[in-house]
């Protein structure tokens, strides 16, 4: 009985806390209390309703509620809120959904299998929020059978698809069919996926991406040019193709933009060219996709 009494005593705190957080006059200090009760409880009773309100929240596009109703579900269920997490996650509120985005890929592989048998159907399924957010997640728990599936997706029409394929086939290292579907991606024609592309493939440091790599020092955005630098520069000293990428990087230190002549400069710097013999080069620093 009194077991049964402090559930429904939670349950109503909870129910305080939701309508607090919908309430742009409330006290946060007040709700952070409840907020860190509900949290120590860890009371599995709760789960549903914790759930029930953390969806009308993302529904609401209330990014605050969203973040705090999805830790007090995290702590209660652990794992067995992936779920429940993703599809909250899926909705862009506008918040950078740090503290969410970590829970998301420390539940996943904590358990990969489970975690996968939720994500393979989000990842092919019809909505492209959910679909999007899934194929992000697999890049946490990634297994080789998931190229197909995002080969499949890269050949989306929503460019945010294809911009999580890329970052999830970094995920697959240098496995020759992965590095062949980012080679494919630096035809895409969203700028952000090529520069996308060129990021992962800098870091792979494939001497057989080159060629491709060096050809996009001709496109038509100034942003997709400086990320040419960029990736070039990851790579160490590569024979035959030293002289071609110093010739490029030469190039691309006399564009018109002041970014891309920037970033060439920067990328000469750190990568012996031209028979010089400094050592490897170290990371862009600020530069980011």
């Amino acid at each position: 009985m009194e077991d049964q009494r402090a559930a429904c005593d939670l349950t109503l705190r909870l129910d305080e806390l939701a309508a607090g957080l919908m309430d742009p006059d409330c006290d946060l200090d007040d709700l952070a209390g409840i907020e860190e009760e509900l949290v120590a409880a860890q009371r599995r009773e709760l789960i549903p309703h914790v759930e029930g309100h953390l969806a009308a929240a993302v529904e609401a596009g209330n990014w605050y509620a969203r973040h705090v109703l999805a830790r007090i579900l995290a702590e209660t269920a652990g794992r067995t809120s992936l779920a429940a997490l993703l599809r909250a996650y899926s909705r862009n509120l506008g918040d950078d959904q740090d503290s969410l985005s970590t829970t998301l890929y420390v539940l996943a592989q904590e358990d990969p299998a489970t975690a996968r048998e939720i994500l393979l159907p989000c990842a092919d399924g019809n909505d492209e929020d959910l679909r999007r957010s899934a194929i992000w997640l697999l890049g946490f728990v990634p297994e080789p059978s998931d190229l197909n599936l995002l080969a499949h997706a890269a050949q989306d029409s929503d460019e945010g698809i294809r911009s999580a394929v890329v970052g999830t086939l970094g995920s697959h290292g240098t496995e020759p069919a992965a590095i062949d579907l980012l080679l494919n991606l630096l035809d895409d024609p969203s700028p952000q996926v090529r520069i996308s592309a060129l990021s992962s493939l800098g870091f792979l440091q494939q001497p057989r991406t080159l060629r491709k790599i060096r050809l996009l020092a001709n496109d038509d955005n100034p942003r997709v040019r400086a990320w040419v630098a960029i990736a070039l520069g990851h790579f160490s000293a590569l024979e035959p193709a030293d002289a071609a990428t110093s010739s490029v990087l030469d190039q691309l230190a006399a564009d018109a933009d002041p970014y891309v002549r920037d970033q060439a400069t920067e990328a000469r710097q750190r990568k012996p060219l031209r028979g010089t013999t400094s050592g490897r080069g170290e990371d862009s620093g600020s530069a980011s996709p």
